[in-house]
């Protein structure tokens, strides 16, 4: 399989058979910003380092573990481009070893789809919707979802530039929707290189780390330039 068909194919299942029964396994997701401010669709050095430490993440596992890799920007399940799943397995073509390589591969490949026009970087980024759309992944407890993201929601919801400058906050939740997940969000205020990353970090890390805690988040993890860590 190409790699740009296994990036946009609407799911990819490594060792179903394998899979089969096995319900009550430890989960990872690793969740995609594809939205025209990240770093990793622009920059090749940032996608590299993303890839190395989703390589290394992989590389140690226990068999069996889920893993998914699911895109998010505009919301609505019709604009997620990236979905991949596959199965940690013992066996020599899904084990661990094997599916690090696989998935950093997706990861390295990023910046060369933007430029060849097979991915196209999304307008708005909808990061409280697909929180929010996470809860009955959740509700089955055993996932750890790891998303690359700058941290800017620019939606209905939040005013993007506003969310920037600091002139607006995040709007805190009611209710407790991610009990079950752990959360992480790696790269938070680190834009591409054509737009200004000043005081980002400072002030988003903060507002996600109370926003993960208050929606019910088992663990959180919010880091700004965690590359080459």
């Amino acid at each position: 399989m190409k790699l740009k068909s296994s990036l946009l194919a609407a799911s990819f299942l490594v060792a179903a058979s394998a899979a089969s029964g096995q319900e009550d396994v430890n989960s990872t997701m690793f969740a995609v910003d594809i939205s025209g401010s990240v770093g990793h669709l622009f920059d090749q050095i940032v996608a590299d380092e993303t890839a190395e430490y989703v390589g290394g993440y992989i590389a140690g596992l226990d068999n069996p573990h889920r893993i998914w890799m699911l895109s998010f920007g505009e919301p609505g399940q019709a604009h997620r481009l990236i979905n991949i799943k596959a199965m940690v397995t013992e066996r020599r073509g899904s084990n661990a070893r094997a599916l690090s390589s696989q998935f950093s591969a997706y990861f390295r490949a990023l910046p060369g789809l933007v430029q060849s026009g097979d991915l196209t970087p999304q307008n708005s980024t909808s990061i409280i919707e697909f929180l929010h759309a996470l809860e009955p992944v959740c509700a089955r407890g055993k996932t750890r979802v790891i998303m690359f993201t700058d941290g800017i929601e620019w939606s209905a919801a939040v005013d993007g530039p506003g969310l920037m400058s600091g002139a607006v906050r995040l709007p805190m939740p009611s209710e407790e929707f991610l009990s079950g997940c752990q959360i992480e969000m790696l790269g938070v205020g680190q834009v591409k290189g054509t737009m200004s990353a000043e005081g980002l970090a400072g002030r988003l890390i903060p507002q996600w780390e109370a926003f993960l805690g208050a929606a019910g988040a088992d663990a959180v993890r919010v880091m700004g330039s965690f590359y080459n860590f």
